[in-house]
This record gives structure tokens, sequence and C-alpha cells, in this order.
């Protein structure tokens, strides 16, 4: 009887299709949705199949609301039937329609892509599903749908390590919120968001981040049983909360919380897999404990019990990395099998997965990790055995974490911040080239060198591309992508058969297409490009060969708090070294820092200086004769950490004799890159400059709490001599002056105030009405061969693990500058001025940058004594980028004397022959 009901029904509706009336088709959408049937796939084909004999009947032409509703039920109803391709479909096409009418329906345009963001999230599409909720905030609805979307976007927006952006987001949406339950919810995000950042990212611990969660967590505690929110939302916030505490080392509090999770996911919600999740962060635990016996029963069990190849490959690994009586090699085992096992591999037998196989699997983060654990403990092993074919299969796995540190950086630039893992690969550079000095391999370590260094300056504009919008097309980045990822494979194969011909022609003509489409895609999207483009590493014997001659050479460090090794070219030789006590070198570098910023030093101090500058010399150069080898010549420096805003040119080598004569600045010429691959990349740009030189002097500024700059004017008219120069001072020294200026001079000379952000740590360079941001430097092109920061700290910023300081000289660089000449600390301005007019002087000579800067310095040392000698007043400028001559020429005073007499005489003439 119910089924000639059915098709009675039926019947009646199809016969009734050609109704016109918009409200009639709504009415029919509503009745297909109201079958019912004891078989629910059965059920969903059938409201398929009507609502798309409906669709057939419509006119789609006219796009109406209720078309767009039309198409939304289609779209649900394929999705119930697992086809989330022909969903996502329809789900676009209904959008497309209701976002005609949102004024009126927002709320059906926000379900409609709420439910598409969902769908994304089940493909893995995470980057569109960011970008429709971000739609769904930005028409400010007031509906669970946008409540939800603000939810989402925060939590996306942590997975990405944009940890404080989510949070920030979060907070506005706390401070909106009247809802307890909505408020409550958002509290245990917030704390899930610090718990992800606590769990392995965050070296150091803030008190104040203590002080949040916990003001946070009372607050759920005072009221969450008074709502009807699931118990499940309270104990993920319990788990995240023991990550906390486990983190500030509250370990007492962490596995209380933890055991009350742990117990809740097994005898109430019988979740097996979430129960071995939080077993997991207590057998991390019980590894502080130093209870290592609990941490072997925990991995095992969750080993036995896990049906997930994720918790059992992190089992695996975390016994290698924590079991105490188990050889290196024992160790190995584990982090191997825990590679197998995520990668579902069946064999007995180990090889490194290629990056393929990585990256089909989906698990490219995690299999990171047990590469690096992989790495770490063959070198243990081989410094434990002493054979070399450790060294060997470090090397290669090396190389295979340097392959998907790059993929994941790639990724990141299209899904805005992957940095933690980044970074993660990046503290394996060191690892490198340690095995690198082991196997007596310089040219290799080298471009682990480069790549510590250029690997996130490549990201030098990171925040501002968070920032900025391109419009450009989803399907031209895939592409992008792609291509790149098939070129890196290609190349990949062909270096390890390099006498394929297969191999080399298909690898030839992939980069030639890649090439192709990078070319087409600069012409329109210029500053993407400058982006995204990929910096090569160049090798060591390329650098020998274009910068090193008998004038001069090069030093390259990478060092952190406990490893250290450099790499020193001449002409004649290269010499890659282990500097024997990094740890002392870090102690050295804090104290001579503090000794250079102090204008004075009494006796015991400078001979302390003295003493400790050698100690220091001595372990950055620690090779045979290395005065002899960089006496009299120009020395490039590539440093890392600490190095970075350290000058090499205040070092004492002469300790037997006076101070001023002491300094290596008198025998050798310095300059400073990034590295030799930036700088690569920055040469090719062709500056051509119309003019000489500009300078922005405002000497008085808007911001009262700036000082006046007495002593500008001698500089200026020193400068003013010089042909096609533009100065600008007091009122024309604006910031609106530098933007239209900036882009047509070979010099760009600021003389002003500078400093950092106290709350952003931004950099910042002042005009006489605003202050310009390293942020808004990057979107500023010119045409500088140098600028001149003249003003104080401009070298200064935040210094980023591999990455390098953030300071106002890198905004430069990015926007075309090919040198930049700042200041480290406080400049004393009388002793600045002198050194820069002096540094002009010998510019115009024809002298080269990094020597014309140094003669300036000799010359001020021959010229004063007492404290005036110290290197606070003139070591505090240095140069970075090309030391290439800049031809400046002088006007011709004489010249212009005959001129004036000569119109004189003739105005003479003309007035005599009048009367």
């Amino acid at each position: 009887m119910l089924l000639l009901k059915k098709k009675s029904y039926f019947f009646i509706l199809f016969i009734c299709l050609n109704v016109t009336s918009q409200q009639q088709l709504l009415n029919k959408i509503d009745l297909i949705l109201q079958i019912g049937n004891s078989n629910e796939k059965f059920e969903n084909k059938e409201k398929l199949d009507q609502l798309l004999i409906l669709l057939s009947q419509s006119n789609e032409l006219t796009k109406t609301k209720e078309l767009g509703l039309l198409y939304a039920a289609i779209g649900k109803q394929y999705y119930n039937l697992n086809d989330n391709t022909k969903a996502i479909v329809y789900y676009k096409k209904a959008i497309q329609i209701q976002n005609k009418f949102k004024k009126e329906n927002l709320f059906a345009l926000n379900k409609t892509r709420s439910n598409l963001a969902w769908l994304y999230s089940y493909e893995g599409l995470n980057k569109e599903r960011y970008l429709l909720l971000k739609k769904i905030l930005e028409d400010k609805g007031n509906d669970k749908y946008t409540f939800q979307a603000g939810i989402d976007c925060a939590v996306l927006e942590a997975n990405t390590g944009d940890f404080y952006t989510g949070i920030r987001s979060l907070n506005v949406m706390l401070a909106q919120q009247e809802d307890l339950e909505k408020e409550l919810l958002i509290r245990t995000v917030i704390i899930g968001i610090y718990g992800k950042m606590y769990e392995d990212v965050f070296v150091s611990k803030k008190s104040a981040d203590l002080q949040i969660i916990e003001s946070h967590k009372e607050r759920i505690n005072q009221k969450f049983h008074s709502t009807t929110l699931s118990k499940d939302i309270l104990y993920t916030a319990y788990n995240n909360l023991a990550i906390v505490y486990d983190a500030f080392g509250d370990l007492n509090t962490a596995l209380e919380l933890y055991t009350k999770v742990k117990n809740y996911y097994q005898k109430i919600e019988k979740d097996t897999f979430k129960e071995l999740s939080v077993l997991n962060n207590i057998g991390l635990l019980y590894a502080k404990q130093k209870k290592y016996n609990l941490v072997n029963k925990v991995y095992n069990e969750i080993i036995s019990k896990s049906d997930d190849i994720s918790q059992k490959a992190t089992a695996y690994d975390n016994l290698g990395y924590f079991l105490q009586k188990t050889t290196d090699e024992q160790k190995i085992l584990y982090f191997k099998k825990a590679i197998q096992t995520i990668l579902e591999r069946k064999e007995a037998s180990f090889k490194l997965p290629t990056l393929e196989e990585i990256r089909q699997s989906g698990y490219q983060q995690d299999i990171l990790v047990y590469l690096v654990d992989l790495a770490y403990n063959y070198v243990e092993a081989y410094k434990k055995s002493n054979k070399k074919n450790y060294l060997y299969d470090a090397k290669a796995t090396l190389y295979l974490i340097d392959e998907v540190v790059s993929l994941l950086r790639y990724e990141s630039n299209s899904e805005q911040s992957k940095l933690f893992w980044i970074e993660k690969g990046v503290n394996t550079y060191m690892l490198a080239v340690e095995v690198c000095y082991f196997l007596n391999l310089p040219d290799e370590a080298f471009y682990f060198i480069e790549k510590n260094k250029a690997l996130l300056l490549l990201e030098s504009i990171k925040s501002l591309q968070t920032k900025l919008t391109f419009e450009i097309p989803n399907k031209v980045l895939e592409r992008e992508y792609q291509l790149h990822y098939e070129v890196n494979e290609l190349e990949k194969k062909f270096q390890q058969n390099p006498n394929n011909n297969s191999y080399k022609d298909r690898f030839s003509a992939k980069n030639e297409e890649f090439r192709v489409f990078i070319d087409s895609l600069q012409k329109e999207f210029p500053q993407y490009i400058h982006l995204k483009k990929d910096i090569e590493i160049i090798s060591l014997k390329m650098v020998k060969d274009k910068y090193i001659n008998k004038n001069s050479n090069f030093v390259t460090y990478i060092v952190n708090e406990n490893d250290g090794y450099g790499i020193f070219c001449s002409e004649k030789e290269k010499i890659f070294y282990k500097i024997k006590d990094a740890a002392q070198l870090q102690k050295n570098l804090f104290q001579l820092k503090k000794y250079v910023t102090q204008p004075i030093l009494d006796k015991l101090e400078i001979d302390n200086f003295k003493i400790l500058g050698d100690a220091t010399f001595q372990l950055l150069f620690p090779f045979h004769e290395a005065i002899s080898k960089i006496k009299n010549k120009s020395l490039i420096v590539i440093p890392d950490g600490n190095l970075i805003n350290f000058p090499f040119e205040i070092l004492p080598i002469q300790e037997k004799t006076s101070l001023k004569n002491s300094f290596l600045i008198n025998t050798v010429a310095v300059s400073y890159l990034q590295s030799f691959s930036v700088f690569e990349n920055i040469k090719l740009k062709k500056n051509n400059a119309e003019n000489s030189i500009l300078i922005i002097a405002p000497q008085n500024f808007k911001d009262t709490k700036l000082q006046k700059l007495k002593f500008s004017d001698k500089i200026i008219n020193e400068i003013d001599k010089i042909n096609a120069t533009r100065i600008l001072t007091f009122n024309e020294a604006t910031k609106e002056n530098f933007y239209k200026y900036c882009n047509n001079f070979s010099i760009i000379h600021l003389n002003t105030h500078a400093g950092i952000d106290e709350v952003t740590k931004v950099p910042w360079i002042t005009f006489a009405n605003k202050k310009i941001t390293l942020e808004e430097l990057y979107g500023i092109n010119n045409q500088a061969e140098l600028v001149i920061l003249d003003a104080c700290k401009t070298n200064d910023g935040e210094l980023i693990s591999g990455e390098g300081i953030m300071n106002l000289s890198r905004g430069f660089f990015h926007n075309g500058s090919k040198s930049v000449m700042a200041s480290l600390w406080n400049v004393n301005e009388k002793a600045g001025n002198e050194i820069i007019e002096s540094f002009y002087v010998h510019l115009e000579k024809g002298y080269s940058k990094d020597k014309a800067l140094q003669i300036a310095k000799v010359e001020y040392l021959k010229k004063h004594n007492f404290t005036n000698v110290l290197p606070y007043y003139w070591a505090s400028f240095t140069i970075t980028g090309s030391t290439d001559k800049i031809i400046l020429k002088k006007y011709n005073q004489t010249f212009f004397i005959i001129i004036t007499l000569l119109s004189f005489l003739i105005f003479l003439l003309f007035w005599f022959k009048r009367r």
C-alpha cells in the first residue's frame, strides 16, 4: 500500500512540472527532501533522481534564489551518496546564485558555503576551505555558520603555524560573545592552540601565556557543567592543558590531567584512538621523569592496540628516541620501522623513501621528524663505532631531509606558513656540515651552509605575503607547484643516472617547460614571482671563480650555541675547519659586543678587550698563518647566528701594540653578505639610476621625542658638491618625498633616526613627518647601488634562526639595492659624520666601497687618540652587499667661474653697445 502511495505521489508531482511559480519550485524541493525509505542509500538515490528531474524541467538561465536552493539540495544528495566531486560542483553553482541574493537570505548562502567548506576539509583542500570560511566572515552574519567559520579559521591558522593570528581572532570573538556556550567553546579552542604551540614548537616559555591559559581554565571549570556542551569538548581542553603544564615543567599536574582524560576515553567514551593519543603524551612525560620502563610499556601498548599507522609510527619513533639500554644501531632500527610503518611498506629490508613516496603518503611532516631522528642517530653510531658507512647513510638522509623541507617550504608559499617544519629542517644543516667535516667534503658542506642561510631568506617577505592578496587563479598556482615538483624529481633521477639519455632529455624538456611557465607568470604577476622564485644555491667552485683573486678572500660560518664550522677561501686554498669551542665563542661575542658599544673604557677593560678579541680571532680563524693570509686584502664575511651583527674589523690582532694600531681594520677591508646565493640573486637586477645622490636629512622631527640632529649641515655641504645630487632637508625631508624620488638615484643617504618598535619588533626609520617600517620598504623599488642608513642601529632587528636579522638593510636589498651601509649600534653623530664624509671623498677617488670605508676608518683612527679610538666611535658602520666602485663627479668650480666671468663680460659688452 505504501508503494502505491509513493507512485501516486510522484505521478501527481511530475504532471505539474510545467508550473513556473518559484514558490511552487521551492515546495517541490521540500516535498522531495521529505521522501522516506528504510534503506538510506536507496532513499538518497531516489531523492537525487527526483531533484535532477526537477532541475531538467527548470530554466537554468533564470538565476533565482529557488534555483540556488535546488543546486544546494542536489549537492547535499551527491555528498550523501559519497560523490564529493559532483557535490562540490553543485555547491559552487548554488553559491554563485545565492551570492546575488545574500542581502535577503544570507543564512542560506552561509549554510551552503559551510557545507562546501566541510567537503573541502574532507578532501584535504584546506586552502580552499580557509578562503571560503573567510568569505563567510567577511559578510558578518549573525548565524551559527559565521560563528563556526570564525572557530575553523583560527584553527586553520594555528595549524599552519600562525598561532597568534588565530588567538587574536578568537579573542575578538570572545570579546563580542554573550552566549555562554559559545564563549566556553571559544575558550577551549584558545587552550587548544596554546597546546599546539607548546607541544613542540617553543623552546622558551612565556609565563604570561600560562596565566592566560589558567584564566580560561578557571572560567571553563566554573561554568561548563551548567551547559549542554559535549563532555568531549571539556576533556579535549584538559588534554591541551596538560600539554601546556608539561611544557612548563609542572609534570604532576600534567600527569593528573592526562590520566583523567585517558580514563574518560577508555572507560566512558570507549574511543581507542583518542585514548592512545593521550597515552602517547603520557609516554613523553614519563621520558622526562626518566621512568623509562613505563615509557617502554606505554609505546608498546600503543603499537599493539592501535590501528592507526600514524600513531604506531610515532610510537616506534619515540621508542627509538627514549629507550636507554639500547645501542645506536638498535635505535636506528626503530626509526626505520617508523618510516616503514607510516608508508605501509611490507618488505623487511629498508631503503630511504623517494620524495614521490613521501609526497603521496600525505605524512610529509611526520616523516620529516623520523628522518631527522634517523640522521642524528646515524652520526651518533659513527662516533661510537667509527664506521664510515653510517656517515654515508647520514648524508643521504640529510639530502632527503633537504628535499622534504624544500617541498614543505614551497607548499607553505601558497598556504601561508609552515615555519615550524621549515626550521626543524634548518636545524639539521649543522648536522649535515658536521657529516661533511668528518668526510672532508668542503664543497658539499658549503652547500648546506648556504642553504642554512638562504632557505628562510628566500621567504624574507613572509609577513608581507600573508597580508597581500594576489589575484591569481588557483589552477595557475597548482600548475606552478606541479611543474616545480616534477622538475625536482627529474633532476634527482638525472643526477643519479647521468648517462641515461632518457632522464637527461626529460629533465631538460621539463625544466624548459617550467622556465617558460615562470616567465609568462612573471609578466602578469611580477610581485608574486619575485616572492616565489627559487634562489639557486651557488657552488663553492663558482664562488671561487667569480669572487676570489689575489687581493680578496672570503670566510663563511655556520654556528650555534654548541657547534660551529667555517670555510676560508683564498686564491690558492680552501680551508674547512671546526670552531674548537663554540660555547666559548658565544661568551666572547657577548662580552665584546658590550665593550664596543661603550663610549668609555678604563685601562683594565681595554686590556681585557684586547685579550678577548685576540682569543676570538683565534677561534674564528684557527688555521696556520691566518693573519698573513688575510693581511692587506679584502675579506668577504658571510656570518651566521650571533656573528651576524658583529663587526670583524674591531678584532685586535696585535695584542702588544697600542689599541688603535691593533685593530683588524688597519690591514683588512671587510665587507659582508647574507649569503653568496642571495647576493647572486640581488645582482640579477640591472640598476640604471640617472642621478647620483639623494640625501634626506630632516634635522628636526614632528615626533618631539626624537632629538634634533645638530651636525648634518657639514656632511650635506660636502655631498652638495657632487653632480646630480638632490638634498631634502627640514620640511622637504618627508616620507612622501622619499617615495617620490628614491627610484632614480645611485646613492640614497638617509641622515636621520631609526629604531625598533617595542611591541611588534619591526624596524623603522623616520623622516621629518612620518616613519617607514621594514614591511613598507618591501613594496618600494629603487635603483640604488648603495644605501647609506646614517642613523642609529639601522642593522639591528630580530634574529631568526636560519634566516638572519630582520633589519632595514634586508628591506632595501629586497627592493633593489646592491649594497647597504648601516650601523650596528647608536652612532656618535660627530664621529659618524666624519667617517661618512671621508668615505665619500675616497669613493669619489675611485676606491671600492669596502676600501673607501676602510680608509675612512683608518684615517679617523690616525687623527684621534684616547677614548675617541674605541670601536664605539668608528666601527658602527659596515658594508653589506656589492663593493663595486661608484662613479661620482664633483662640480668643476673652475669651469663655473670661467662661465660666470664670460657671462658678465658679454653682459657688459651688450650694455656698452646699447649706450
